[in-house]
């Protein structure tokens, strides 16, 4: 399919957008944040109905970003693949099954083959077929149905957009049909031990996530087996709180809720070895990745 070969709506500035618009577009897709942030309006109201469907819906990570890749195939669009390639392998594909989008021979299981067909038919003929309506439902009720039906709608709409505004995939982007490339853990950073050994205290965390790692001051305190404290995102400038969690000797389990610049949960679990703490965290509705880091040290230990 024909698409724009250069830009043709400038993206604005990071300066010259609002405070809500600067951290939406921190949070991924920058530039196509900073695109529509020249229609402000039209960018609040798609942005409700793309973060429903990204953070609160049904639909398991995995599927729900193999859809979004299958309709970036089919709509010929390299930015939308760009973007969600690595959200794929976030929610839980393989790098093969991400290949595999795009062989007309690859086998998938029912319920997911019957999701990839229905995206292949809305996207031909706006239309799902008895026989692939009749395999979606044997696995999937009817509120998940339309919510397929509304992820594919949202996304062919955003291609059109992206092809015709020409919004450029950034370089080391995987191209339409790549997987994305390998994550490298970070390395572990060796240092005077502070001769601590809880989880009490200020450390700072490494997130990795294929789209790119982020940093994270995480706070804190424990009162018997409860757990209190918070995480500061040092890209986004914003302190979210951890509204339950546990401790059990090393190991500690919290909750925080994120409200700013959208609202979702994150679940961290994880170990603390003296001042190395190494874990995962799982994003309501965007997968599970690996967090590790060290315990913040004041001059004086």
């Amino acid at each position: 399919m024909p698409h724009a070969t250069i830009p043709r709506i400038p993206p604005l500035e990071l300066d010259e957008m609002d405070p809500e618009q600067r951290k939406l577009a921190k949070l991924g897709a920058d530039t196509v944040i900073q695109v529509l942030a020249r229609a402000p309006e039209v960018l609040e109201a798609s942005g409700k109905l793309g973060g429903f469907l990204l953070s609160q819906g049904k639909l398991h990570p995995r599927i729900r970003e193999l859809a979004i890749l299958r309709v970036a195939l089919r709509c010929d669009a390299p930015y939308e693949w760009a973007n969600h390639a690595p959200a794929a392998l976030g929610g839980g594909a393989t790098e093969a099954e991400i290949t595999a989008l795009s062989d007309p021979d690859a086998s998938w299981p029912p319920e997911d083959d019957a999701v990839l067909r229905a995206v292949d038919e809305l996207c031909a003929d706006v239309f799902v077929s008895d026989e692939t309506w009749t395999a979606l439902a044997a696995t999937r009720d009817h509120a998940e149905i339309i919510e397929i039906l509304f992820l594919v709608g949202y996304y062919r709409m955003m291609a059109g957009f992206l092809n015709s505004a020409g919004v450029p995939v950034k370089p080391g982007q995987p191209a339409l049909g790549e997987p994305p490339a390998p994550v490298a853990r970070p390395e572990r950073v060796s240092r005077p031990a502070s001769g601590k050994t809880g989880p009490d205290g200020r450390w700072k965390i490494t997130f990795v996530h294929p789209a790119g790692s982020k940093d994270l001051l995480l706070d804190l305190a424990t009162d018997g087996a409860a757990v209190s404290g918070s995480i500061f995102d040092t890209q986004l400038k914003i302190t979210v709180p951890i509204v339950s969690g546990t401790a059990d000797g090393q190991e500690i389990a919290f909750t925080a809720l994120v409200t700013d610049p959208v609202r979702f949960e994150v679940d961290v679990t994880g170990t603390v070895d003296g001042d190395a703490f190494t874990g995962s965290v799982t994003i309501s509705g965007g997968g599970t990745f690996p967090l590790s880091g060290v315990r913040e040290v004041s001059p004086s230990n």
